[in-house]
């Protein structure tokens, strides 16, 4: 989640009273060749300072590997894409029961810049229905490019536990999301997303196990298709919708 950026060109002394910044000249050792930092301070209590080049190495936030991250924590499906450099990446579709969202993870929402920086968001503007966790603050609604997503705080949902990351989506999922004027909800599903619903109503299986139901459902006409296989299938979204309250209502009926 985090990469290495160039190094700083000064760095504070903490171990002077005055706290002051230090701007070394990078020397090498005449003997060993070993490179480090060094600083002719001015006050007689430093001195020459002596500045590992470690002390100089400095990390950006890589906000595709975040991305990467949630994708695993709630297995989205599609792919990961930037929609603006180094401040918003779209995770890819999750689905909750009846519900998805198209999540996106964002940073500077609160930033001065962020109607700007924000205009040129095309894929959350092309989202029939996006949901952004934001990093830092909470943005105001004017920063949205004539759109309004359902947003959250990726801290309020997340946690560290011993198997990674955990990412709870159970309520921000169910806030409300007005898409741009120009963004249409995509007629077809892919074959992992229609997998990930069929989860919501059969307990006890795996993802796998899912998309070998709904393919085996597909190759027996159960509902409609574009006509290809493998990973070209698409799967007409009210047809599906159909097909899984058909089950729903079989399994209600057998248990009954």
């Amino acid at each position: 989640m985090l990469r290495e950026v160039t190094p700083a060109t000064s760095v504070r002394n903490e171990e002077c009273a005055h706290a002051c910044d230090m701007e070394p000249e990078i020397v090498t050792h005449a003997k060993t060749g070993e490179r480090f930092g060094i600083y002719r301070c001015m006050r007689e209590e430093c001195g020459l300072v002596r500045i590992p080049l470690e002390d100089l190495r400095r990390w950006d936030l890589d906000l595709c590997g975040v991305a990467a991250a949630l994708a695993r924590a709630v297995s989205a499906g599609g792919q990961i894409a930037v929609d603006v450099q180094n401040r918003m990446v779209e995770v890819g579709r999750v689905v909750v029961g009846d519900t998805w969202r198209d999540l996106f993870v964002a940073r500077g929402l609160a930033w001065d810049d962020a109607v700007t920086g924000l205009a040129d968001a095309r894929r959350l503007k092309a989202s029939g229905a996006p949901l952004v966790l934001a990093l830092g603050d909470l943005p105001k609604d004017e920063v949205w490019p004539n759109c309004h997503p359902a947003v959250a705080l990726l801290v309020d949902l997340v946690s560290l536990e011993d198997e990674g990351l955990v990412v709870d989506l159970s309520a921000a999922i169910e806030r409300p999301t007005e898409p741009h004027g120009s963004a249409v909800e995509s007629k077809w599903i892919t074959v992992t997303e229609a997998g990930q619903m069929l989860l919501a109503d059969v307990s006890g299986i795996t993802l796998d196990q899912a998309k070998a139901r709904v393919s085996k459902a597909a190759t027996a006409g159960k509902f409609t298709t574009n006509g290809k296989e493998r990973q070209a299938r698409r799967i007409d979204r009210d047809s599906f919708s159909r097909w899984r309250l058909e089950q729903r209502e079989k399994d209600l009926a057998a248990y009954n």
